[in-house]
C-alpha cells in the first residue's frame, strides 16, 4: 500500500496577475475547511504536478499549490524577467491575502525549502508551521558541489560526463563558469523556440542530448535518486513535457547563477526569526543533490525543530520519505 494519499482533484483553481508581467496559476484541494497548508514546489522552475496533491491528508488539510513564476501553468513559460526570490515571496503574500488567510503551514522540498525558509523569515507572523524537506540553503558551497568538477561527479561520474561534455574545457573550471555556459546556451535555444524538444515524444537520447535545456534537467533527475538511468529519465521527461524541461532548466540556471538572489548564508543568519514557529526538518542521508550538511546546519540553527534523517534515500520524494512525512504532519495543528 502506498504511503502517498489517493489521487484527488482541486476543488478550486484560479490565476492572478502580478502587475509586472506574470500570470500565476494556483489550486486548492483537500478539505475546504481544513488546516491551510501551502505547498512550494522545487526547482526553481519545476511547477506543481498531480503527485504533490497526494502528499498530505486531504481530510485534514486545505492544500494550496502555486506554480511559481515561469513554471507549470503560470505564464509566460520559462520567463526570467522579474523572477527573483523577492518576487516569489511577494507572490505568496498576494495569494495568502487573496484566499483570506491569516496564517498557513508552509511546506517545501528542495528549492521549495529555500523559498519556505526565506518566506517564513520575512513573514513569520503569517506562518503557523514550517516543514522543510531535502534542505537547500542556496549557498555558494552547495552550488559548487553540484556543478563543479570537484563535487557530485565523484559519485555520479557518468551523469557528470554526460552533463559537462558539451562545455568547453576552459569553462569547466568552476561551477560559475559551467552555469554561465549553460545559461547562454539555453537562452539561445529559447530564442529559437527549443527546436530539439519539438519531437520529445519520439526523439532518442542521442537526438536530445545536444539540447542544453535537456541536459540540465537530465543531470538533476539522474542524480536525485540512488539509481536512475538515462533511459528512465527520458521516459519521465517525455511524460512531463517540453515546457517542464524548458522552465525547469532555464529558471534553475538563472537562480543558481545569481546565488538564488540571497545574501551569503542568509537563511542561517536569519534562522532566529523562526524560533516561535513550530518546525520540522526532513532530510535523507544519501541526498547527493543537497548533501545533508545543510540540514544539520539548519537543525543546529533551529534547535526547536523536529529533525528527521532518513537513512536510505536520495534527493527525490519517495515512499520512504513519504512515510516519515506523514507522521511528521500529524503533529501540526492550525
Amino acid at each position: 500500500m502506498s504511503a502517498f494519499f489517493p489521487d484527488i482533484e482541486p476543488f478550486n483553481t484560479g490565476r492572478f496577475e502580478t502587475g509586472d508581467g506574470h500570470d500565476l496559476f494556483w489550486q486548492e484541494c483537500g478539505n475546504p475547511q481544513g488546516i491551510p497548508l501551502l505547498f512550494l514546489h522545487g526547482g526553481p522552475g519545476s511547477g506543481c504536478s498531480p503527485k504533490y496533491r497526494r502528499i498530505f491528508d486531504p481530510q485534514r488539510f486545505r492544500i494550496i499549490l502555486l506554480d511559481q513564476r515561469g513554471a507549470g501553468q503560470s505564464r509566460p513559460v520559462a520567463s526570467l524577467e522579474n523572477n527573483t526570490t523577492a518576487h516569489l515571496i511577494k507572490d505568496l503574500e498576494i495569494l495568502r491575502r487573496k484566499l483570506g488567510l491569516d496564517r498557513w503551514i508552509v511546506y517545501g522540498p528542495s528549492w521549495g525549502s529555500t523559498l519556505a525558509l526565506a518566506y517564513a523569515q520575512a513573514h513569520a507572523q503569517h506562518v503557523s508551521g514550517l516543514v522543510v524537506q531535502a534542505v537547500f540553503l542556496g549557498t555558494q558551497g552547495e552550488l559548487d558541489w553540484w556543478h563543479s568538477p570537484d563535487g557530485l561527479q565523484r559519485f555520479f561520474p557518468d551523469a557528470w560526463d554526460a552533463f559537462v561534455s558539451p562545455v568547453p574545457e576552459a569553462a569547466r573550471t568552476s561551477a560559475a563558469h559551467v552555469m554561465d555556459w549553460y545559461l547562454d546556451a539555453m537562452r539561445e535555444e529559447q530564442a529559437a523556440g527549443y527546436p530539439l524538444l519539438a519531437d520529445l515524444a519520439t526523439a532518442s537520447l542521442d537526438d536530445l542530448r545536444p539540447s542544453a535545456v535537456y541536459r540540465w534537467t537530465e543531470y538533476e533527475d539522474r542524480t536525485s535518486y540512488l539509481e536512475n538511468t538515462a533511459d528512465a529519465v527520458l521516459e519521465g521527461l517525455r511524460e512531463r513535457g517540453a515546457d517542464f524541461i524548458a522552465s525547469h532548466s532555464l529558471i534553475e540556471a538563472h537562480y543558481f547563477r545569481n546565488q538564488c538572489f540571497l545574501e551569503p548564508d542568509q537563511l542561517i543568519r536569519d534562522a532566529h526569526r523562526l524560533a516561535d514557529i513550530p518546525m520540522a526538518i526532513l532530510h535523507s542521508r544519501y541526498d547527493m543533490v543537497c548533501p545533508p550538511q545543510s540540514a544539520f546546519r539548519l537543525a543546529k540553527a533551529c534547535p526547536h525543530a523536529d529533525f528527521r534523517l532518513v537513512p536510505l534515500n536520495g534527493h527525490g520524494m519517495t515512499e520512504t520519505t513519504q512515510t516519515v512525512l506523514r507522521e511528521i504532519m500529524t503533529r501540526f495543528d492550525a
